[in-house]
């Protein structure tokens, strides 16, 4: 029995020998493979009823320290992210160049500011005019091509973060899927260490990629989170989704939501935010911060180039060009258009259900209004006074603030007067004051400030001469101011009635209609008489002398005396039509963009804040209202005292959304079968009305239409018109249409007007720099205005925010006036000027006043805003520029170092690691000789105990 016992003692030391063996093999074949862990197999004594019966395998053991390894994953996580920035910030870098590079963009400004100058010394040559407009043309190529590339890099970035999101997807599933291979093998005791070191390399590639934080459960499955507490994996793993956008430009942002959200699948919220670490991080942060606020110093040298070189170029005059005609570049909104002087006698007033008010009748209570009148309001030029012969005008109904809408008015120009009106102001049941919901924007010249208008032959010598000012007090519809040809309201202009040739007040708030029919008139007096001083379709001022060989010139001067100080007049603009200024701007044709040098309509639709810290709350109760050119958006927007960024910005996207008809160049219809109309909310219906067959306008559609919380009006779009309808509690509207087959039309009412909900405004928290703007957006690229009441320390939000026009988009699209492109002579280079001798302005050839002015704005130090990693300061163009090259050095610099830090900290943490969990060749190879030792040894004994049975048995023999 003992030798039995023996053998079989023996027998397991072969045993446990060979598997020690097998395990060296496994870590000697493995020397070299990625995560691989050394293995030790732990021998142990085997005892039988107490009694010693050999050795066993106690089991394989991976040498992993895990504090180790959460240190090395935390360094990934670092090192991923500085392994996308050197990827990213290199080429950057290139982008920019070196200050010196003749390609930067510092050293364009300076070549500009040389061509000035080459211009002031050459005026009149052509090669060097040629030369100048180039200069100024290539300083806008490089900073839309660097815009360009800056984009092309942040959709480089967006890409990788969808293929980083599937890559995180894939190393979780895998996780997931070696979780339950090794539970499954722990739980019929089969060897799981190979399993485990999957686990371990696959955690270790997923570091590197997000930040993350595990932990193992009792069965020895890992749980895995992000360090914000979002759940990965547990039972089941929590896959990421994310589509990367197929385009992207410079004002687009996260924020915004330009970008889709990084969202677990199934759930809405945006992991992107949480994220803190790794590759996935680092691609964010280039995508929506880094590159953004680099776009923001391109941004704003643009907006500061711009603004300052054309205003100066406005000043210019070009002899011996012959300047005759001007494009604006400012897009007012459409202005209320409303003929004062009518008496009318048919016309049916809209509002909501209650009767419609027409002619017929008399008597308060809805049976007629008699004769209606309109009328200039002498306090408000904008407003109009509106009155019956007998009493119509409900206290409660038309209240102040009311809306109502008046269709049916006929004949040329009374029809004007159909529309949606306001209440404004109600004095009696047979007088209310009103103004059409399209409000007349004004402009006003400040203290004693003025224009000087002047005509000049084609040697320079003044023609005739007045002030703005002064024509503005002059009525032109009659002797002795009314041209040769007078006005009718035929010929008036479009948008504009012969009210607006009325003497207005000295230094008065002018409608901008006002100005250009007075300066119109003005020039048709002096002969000129195909002059045509109007805006166009798209809103912008358009002056056209009529004739070729006379040139039209303006000269700010600090007062209406002739030759006085040349200074830029200030011109104070109210957006709303409200009495209060809302922007200032210096310079008459630099406030209309009469003859500016650089053009771009992308940053029209933009206003952003100052960059404000995340802890700004506002300082008092303020409200907001918000136009395009179609007019106002959305209701007056209330903002209550310690609001947030991020609340006001969902504030004004809830109280800006409006539904709207499309764009329709038919205002009226007749059905042939009647229509019902549903107004409805996310609670259900509000109100149905229903149209019978017959005759219809849009102008009673939004006077039926406007029930209840819901307001309705129509405005104008360029040529055509849209049916736009509020709701003052910020709902979102759905509007439903049976019915109404249009006669001559395959198509009926509902389709025609085809009523959708519309957020013309977005607004968004984006960050920049050290804190955040607000950035309001107009979404169809319109120009976006903005007016807020002001309170008794003359403060409202605009003042509070810094919310002005964006510099953002400025340098996406910059260019020099197409015109002068074409036409180089026509760059400004001398100014009207003044001689005292004659008393006669005069411009002159070879003035080089306007010249030397351009070379002097882009030297001198002007004034910038905060943006990106740039502080608000004081520089030159070209310093400014020289600026964000160091910035971008300073900054790829920087996490090179950091990267060559973290390199050898991570390398330092690994050689630890394989120290400890590495396979060492001499180590393995002196344990195999111990276990080759131990098996020889024991098929030795073996062997002894062989030979001992073989003798026992010939014993017994």
């Amino acid at each position: 029995m003992s030798l039995t016992l023996g053998l079989n003692t023996a027998l397991s030391g072969l045993l446990t020998a060979q598997r020690g063996l097998d395990v060296i093999s496994q870590n000697v074949v493995n020397v070299n493979t990625e995560g691989y862990v050394r293995k030790v197999m732990n021998p142990e004594s085997r005892i039988v009823s107490g009694t010693g019966a050999g050795v066993q395998d106690g089991g394989v053991s991976r040498m992993v320290n895990e504090g180790l390894l959460k240190d090395i994953r935390r360094q990934n996580t670092a090192t991923g992210a500085l392994d996308v920035e050197q990827t990213y910030y290199p080429r950057i870098d290139d982008l920019f160049g070196e200050v010196a590079d003749n390609s930067s963009i510092a050293h364009k400004l300076a070549t500009l500011t040389s061509s000035f100058e080459t211009l002031a010394t050459s005026v009149n040559k052509p090669a060097i005019q040629w030369a100048t407009v180039q200069s100024a043309q290539d300083v806008a190529d490089q900073l839309s091509s660097m815009t360009d590339s800056l984009q092309n890099l942040r959709v480089e970035a967006d890409r990788d973060i969808e293929t980083t999101v599937t890559e995180i997807n894939t190393l979780v599933s895998d996780i997931h899927d070696l979780n339950q291979k090794i539970v499954k093998n722990s739980a019929i005791a089969t060897g799981t260490s190979d399993l485990e070191d999957k686990r371990d390399l696959a955690l270790s590639n997923l570091a590197k990629l997000v930040d993350i934080q595990y932990y193992y459960r009792t069965d020895n499955a890992v749980t895995i989170y992000s360090t914000s507490g979002q759940m990965l994996l547990d039972n089941q793993p929590q896959a990421l989704t994310y589509s990367a956008s197929a385009v992207t430009e410079s004002w687009m942002s996260a924020a915004g939501g330009q970008y889709d959200d990084i969202t677990i699948e199934g759930g809405t919220t945006d992991f992107g935010p949480q994220v803190k670490g790794g590759k996935l991080y680092a691609l964010l942060q280039m995508r929506d911060k880094t590159i953004p606020d680099l776009q923001a110093n391109l941004d704003e040298v643009s907006q500061q180039m711009t603004t300052t070189l054309n205003q100066v170029h406005n000043r210019g005059t070009s002899l011996p060009n012959v300047s005759y005609y001007y494009q604006g570049t400012r897009a007012f909104a459409k202005q209320g258009d409303v003929v004062p002087a009518a008496g009318v006698n048919s016309a049916t007033f809209y509002q909501g259900t209650a009767t419609a008010i027409t002619n017929a009748g008399g008597g308060s209570g809805g049976g007629g209004y008699g004769t209606l009148s309109f009328s200039a309001n002498t306090t408000n030029p904008w407003q109009i006074n509106l009155s019956a012969t007998a009493s119509t005008f409900d206290s409660t109904a038309y209240a102040i603030g009311k809306t109502f809408s008046i269709a049916g008015i006929t004949g040329t120009p009374d029809s004007r007067n159909n529309g949606t009106y306001k209440v404004v102001g109600y004095t009696d049941d047979q007088n209310i004051v009103v103004e059409k919901v399209n409000v007349r924007q004004t402009i006003q010249l400040d203290g004693t400030d003025d224009v000087v208008i002047a005509t000049f032959d084609k040697d320079g010598n003044q023609l005739q001469q007045t002030t703005l000012n002064e024509i503005m007090q002059l009525d032109f519809t009659s002797a002795p101011n009314a041209p040769a040809t007078p006005y009718t309201a035929t010929t008036i202009g479009s948008g504009r009635s012969l009210a607006d040739l009325d003497a207005k007040g000295d230094h008065d708030q002018w409608a901008v209609n006002e100005v250009s029919a007075h300066v119109e008139a003005w020039l048709r007096k002096q002969g000129y008489e195909n002059a045509s001083v109007n805006l166009d379709s798209n809103g912008k001022m358009v002056v056209d002398m009529g004739q070729t060989d006379t040139s039209l010139a303006f000269r700010d001067q600090t007062t209406s005396d002739p030759g006085d100080d040349a200074e830029d007049a200030t011109i104070k603009f109210d957006v709303n039509g409200d009495g209060i200024s809302d922007e200032t701007v210096q310079g008459f044709s630099n406030f209309f963009g009469l003859n500016d040098l650089y053009v771009n309509t992308k940053a029209a639709s933009f206003q952003d804040s100052t960059i404000l810290p995340d802890t700004f709350k506002l300082s008092a109760n303020r409200d907001l209202q918000l136009f395009d050119s179609t007019g106002k958006l959305g209701n007056t927007i209330v903002l209550a005292k310690g609001s947030t960024l991020q609340q006001i910005a969902d504030t004004i996207n809830t109280q800006s959304r409006t539904n709207e008809s499309a764009a329709l160049s038919a205002s009226e219809w007749t059905l042939d079968t009647p229509a019902t109309i549903s107004v409805s909310d996310s609670s259900g219906t509000l109100f149905s009305m229903n149209l019978l067959a017959g005759a219809h306008s849009l102008d009673e559609l939004a006077g039926k239409m406007s029930q209840g919380t819901v307001t309705a009006s129509v405005v104008q779009d360029g040529s055509n018109s849209r049916l736009r309808l509020v709701d003052a509690r910020g709902h979102a509207l759905t509007v439903s249409i049976s019915g109404g087959d249009i006669s001559g039309s395959t198509l009926n009412l509902g389709q025609t007007l085809d009523m959708t909900p519309t957020q013309r405004i977005q607004a968004s928290v984006v960050p920049e720099g050290s804190g955040y703007r607000l950035r309001l957006r107009q979404t169809t690229g319109d120009t976006l205005y903005t007016s807020s009441s002001l309170d008794g320390q003359s403060k409202n939000l605009l003042s509070e925010l810094s919310l002005d026009r964006a510099a953002t988009g400025a340098a996406d699209g910059i260019k020099v006036r197409t015109d002068l492109l074409g036409a180089p002579e026509k760059i400004s280079r001398g100014q009207v000027q003044w001689n005292g001798d004659i008393k006669r302005y005069y411009i002159s050839e070879g003035d080089n006043s306007s010249a030397l002015a351009l070379a002097d704005a882009t030297e001198s130090k002007l004034s910038f805003n905060s943006a990106g990693g740039i502080y608000a300061g004081k520089y030159s163009l070209s310093e400014y520029a020289a600026s964000s090259i160091g910035v971008v050095a300073q900054m790829s610099s920087s996490s090179k170092s950091r990267l060559e830090y973290q390199t050898t900290l991570n390398n330092s943490l690994d050689f630890q690691n394989t120290s400890f969990s590495g396979v060492n060749l001499d180590e393995e190879i002196s344990s195999m000789m111990d276990f080759q030792q131990a098996y020889t040894a024991s098929a030795r004994v073996i062997t002894t105990l062989q030979d001992m049975l073989e003798t026992l048995t010939s014993m017994i023999r």
